[in-house]
């Protein structure tokens, strides 16, 4: 036992060496890079700066870690401009980072950047009668063997169960099935069909403490992209398991129902077995349902304007207000004048509707720290037209053009400040019909916008499992220092840019 700990020990070292060794030469090489652009010798850096030249070698072959110190001297004499201060700035501080931290950024900056490729305006695919029915397709047939036979009958059983009125599906098929959860997106993605989804998601609970679990972030960014195109048809539960617990012994741990026949399938998914008797079906219906009530629901949808603005409010800290969209959040500005003059009076339950923004709006008015990322064309198109992403024209009128200009103003002050930590995000980082709030304890929230061209509605989904919302907010929070955003400098300039330009040209 006591090699077996000094064996596994002696691993993490390594692989901690390896790590940070990579870390510092992230730092070490860009620094060099600068170095070499700035056409700035080793030796008149050292002198200008300070360091030892012997320091500063080892710190450009990644051997040593400059002080902290040392950043500035290097900065100021080096002249570097506001993205290069910013980069080498986040180099620096990764040395010191732990690797799942990182690794769960990237994660969720690919998630994103992925569904603001996704092309909705399109259909994913038309469907077609089928040609036969599983019936006629499996014979007398109860084993496929094979990967390609075993994706073909799952295509045919959602294909021929979407037939249905009241089709459904249940499923514990694992979210790392990536052919499944492929098909799921797609079918939304026609938006045809209305087929209500229930899926059972086994969670690691090796997680401790702050540490990031990656595989249920994984598995969370797989299904998100689902819960918002499905129009809240789509319905994930989730349970906490030991990864190291395997079912040895069966063959077949994981299933679809649907009114029709259950699919068991093996663990890699290259068998299937297939089960058409009314017994099976109800059987494993019923089981389905009562595994569900033994765990959590791992999202909830609302349409509701009143319950989005309370899903709002509860992603919002005591201390701090955190949130990405295309158009940037001008809350910190609102007076209760100003609210009172754009909710439209006619509004079903109007006067609880008011009470909530006048809630929410005053909170975000004293939270110590008031996070907005948003992208320059979300700005323009504030600007041109006056209208509000995430609350439409029926809710909340038109905002007159001086009082953009008056917003943006302030705005581009506020971030100038420091009194709002607001930056423009990079084109392709975020999708242009999303918002997301996040919190650190009390969930993260996905609202769907006006942007959004597959949804008949608003919808929120909110998020609050306490590892995956670290996850989020650690994200958000890393965002200012991230390559994935301007500076605050080059934002609050394209702000004032802006509206300059609005009014040389209202002038004319």
């Amino acid at each position: 036992m006591h090699g077996f700990c000094h064996f596994f020990w002696y691993n993490y070292l390594i692989d901690y060496r390896i790590q940070r060794k990579r870390k510092m030469q992230l730092f070490s090489e860009y620094l060099r890079d600068l170095i070499k652009t700035k056409q700035m010798s080793v030796s008149l850096l050292a002198r200008l700066t300070g360091v030892e030249r012997t320091l500063l070698s080892k710190t450009l072959t990644g051997q040593r870690v400059l002080p902290y110190h040392a950043l500035d001297d290097l900065i100021y004499h080096l002249k570097l401009s506001p993205e290069e201060e910013k980069r080498i700035r986040l180099y620096y501080d990764a040395q010191f980072e732990k690797e799942g931290i990182r690794r769960s950024r990237e994660l969720i900056g690919k998630m994103f950047s992925d569904l603001s490729c996704l092309d909705l305006s399109a259909r994913a695919f038309e469907e077609t009668r089928l040609l036969m029915n599983i019936g006629q397709y499996a014979g007398e047939r109860t084993v496929f063997v094979g990967e390609t036979n075993v994706q073909f009958l799952q295509r045919m059983v959602l294909s021929e169960e979407m037939s249905r009125p009241d089709s459904r599906v249940e499923l514990t098929v694992p979210i790392s099935d990536t052919f499944l959860n492929g098909e799921l997106l797609h079918r939304y993605l026609d938006d045809k069909t209305s087929m209500e989804i229930s899926q059972i998601i086994c969670f690691d609970a090796s997680s401790t403490g702050a540490d990031i679990n990656l595989d249920n972030l994984g598995r969370f960014c797989r299904i998100l992209p689902v819960c918002l195109l499905s129009k809240q048809h789509y319905h994930p539960y989730y349970y906490y398991d030991n990864p190291t617990s395997t079912r040895y012994t069966d063959p077949f741990p994981y299933f679809l129902v649907s009114h029709s026949c259950v699919v068991c399938l093996s663990k890699d998914g290259t068998c299937a077995l297939l089960l058409r008797s009314p017994d099976a079906v109800s059987y494993y219906h019923r089981y389905f349902q009562t595994l569900t009530e033994e765990c959590y629901s791992l999202i909830q949808y609302t349409s509701n304007p009143l319950e989005i603005l309370n899903s709002y409010q509860k992603c919002t800290e005591p201390d701090g207000f955190y949130m990405a969209m295309d158009q940037p959040c001008f809350g910190r500005f609102y007076t209760d004048d100003f609210i009172l003059s754009h909710i439209r009076k006619e509004l079903p339950g109007y006067e609880q509707i008011l009470g909530a923004a006048m809630e929410r709006f005053s909170l975000l008015r004293m939270v110590t720290h008031f996070y907005t990322f948003f992208s320059e064309a979300g700005v323009k198109r504030f600007l041109k037209e006056g209208t509000l992403d995430d609350f439409p024209v029926e809710i909340v009128t038109t905002f007159s053009r001086e009082e953009r200009e008056g917003l943006m103003r302030s705005l581009a002050s506020a971030i100038r400040s420091g009194n709002v930590t607001g930056s423009i995000l990079r084109e392709g980082v975020f999708p242009d019909y999303l918002a997301v709030c996040t919190s650190q304890e009390h969930g993260v929230g996905f609202f769907t916008t006006r942007q959004f061209p597959l949804s008949d509605a608003l919808c929120s989904v909110w998020m609050k499992e306490p590892n995956l919302c670290r996850a989020f907010h650690g994200w958000m929070k890393h965002l200012p220092d991230s390559s994935l955003t301007l500076t605050a400098g080059e934002t609050a300039d394209i702000l004032e840019k802006l509206v300059n330009e609005k009014e040389k040209t209202n002038r004319l």
